[in-house]
């Protein structure tokens, strides 16, 4: 193949968080190990003020976020390929406009990620058009009933989505006319060395109550929160005396003192989050992940699989999760294993110890075979013509 310029729209200023700066990583290294020339491109428009966790809400100063893409980049080998434009500053950083605008024009593939970028002229004048749908069930629902989100997705020529079933139609959810391509998270196996320990615990992180997100499909509301799932294993810890279970959420509040005193180990998610490398270490340090999934994507079997779980599995560390129906392409039993309900998820982690060398080798081969970043982005630009 030859040499393509990419420009991979994206969003990490905005929410300059592990798992999200992380992903950026991966798209912009995994790219150029193929040998293509990258350019990572933000743009506030007027709807995504920049999240500073350090005051933990959005405000208009984005130099906190844009240090972290900085460094991000920097990190793996790309420094300074990168623009963010923030409609809040009236301000313009990194590569200068004309540049931007001259490499948009000569490119082959705009590559948007999630769909938070503004659909500027500059940023469409690549040959083809990509975007990646990252919150699956959501989207399709969401795209079905806005007409706004319907074009803005209609403007481009490939799409992809992480609900790998979604594509066959059995998860049900309306496909709005769009076909779409089923795509699995890239991670960068390199970033994510082996670690010689048994780990310091069961281990996740995210967000605790993501509102305004549920949905109703087929007259059954569907929800998007997580911490819904935890009420019903609340009680998982006493059931394993000894084994640590790691809580580490944004936005716990009361839920923080009540969840200790059942046992879990509670934590501030965006402590540990804001810092990129904070975040890769904790989860290369963890015995194991154990996560529940949204609901959304259980109750549907989406398929969906999350790229912080990915990086579990690249670290040679298990990852126990609910079934969203990944099984239709992912290898489950060893390194990865699914749950449900309370003594499932006992049993679960009682094995993972049981035949922890075995399951450590399961993850990092499913990492190695699935998600790979010269595997998927090769695929990735296949679908894209290229």
């Amino acid at each position: 193949m030859r040499k393509l310029k990419i420009v991979v729209g994206g969003y990490a200023v905005g929410f300059p968080l592990g798992g999200q700066v992380w992903m950026m990583m991966h798209f912009m290294r995994g790219l150029a190990n193929l040998g293509h020339d990258v350019v990572f491109v933000e743009d506030s428009s007027d709807w995504a003020m920049p999240f500073d966790p350090n005051k933990g809400y959005a405000t208009a100063n984005s130099a906190h976020g844009r240090a972290v893409l900085a460094k991000a980049l920097e990190k793996v080998g790309l420094a300074g390929r990168w623009a963010y434009h923030s409609v809040f500053e009236e301000k313009h950083y990194g590569i200068p406009q004309e540049d931007l605008d001259r490499y948009c024009a000569e490119a082959d593939l705009f590559l948007n990620i999630s769909g938070v970028i503004p659909l500027r002229d500059s940023y469409m004048k690549p040959k083809v058009r990509a975007i990646i749908d990252t919150d699956p069930i959501f989207i399709q629902s969401k795209i079905a009933k806005d007409p706004w989100t319907r074009d803005y997705f209609k403007s481009h020529d490939v799409f992809f989505t992480l609900g790998h079933n979604i594509p066959s139609g059995s998860t049900g959810v309306p496909l709005s006319g769009i076909e779409y391509v089923p795509f699995r998270v890239p991670v960068v196996l390199d970033l994510w060395k082996e670690v010689d320990s048994p780990g310091s615990g069961f281990t996740t992180i995210g967000s605790w109550d993501a509102q305004g997100r549920d949905i109703v499909h087929d007259g059954k509301e569907l929800s998007w929160r997580k911490c819904e799932k935890y009420e019903r294993i609340i009680d998982l810890p006493s059931k394993l005396p000894g084994v640590e279970l790691d809580l580490t959420m944004s936005g716990m509040k009361e839920d923080a003192k009540r969840f200790a005193a059942h046992g879990w180990v509670t934590k501030n998610a965006l402590e540990i989050s804001k810092d990129i490398d904070v975040y890769h270490d904790y989860i290369v340090n963890s015995t194991a992940e154990f996560t529940v999934a949204k609901e959304q994507n259980i109750h549907l079997k989406s398929g969906w699989f999350s790229d912080r779980s990915a990086t579990y599995l690249a670290a040679g560390r298990p990852v126990i999760v609910e079934d969203t129906g990944f099984g239709t392409y992912l290898p489950v039993g060893e390194g990865l294993v699914t749950f449900d309900g309370v003594d499932n998820a006992k049993a679960a982690i009682e094995d993972v110890l049981a035949n922890y060398a075995r399951h450590r080798e399961g993850a990092r081969r499913i990492a190695r075979e699935y998600f790979d970043s010269d595997l998927v982005l090769t695929g990735l630009l296949k679908a894209c013509g290229f």
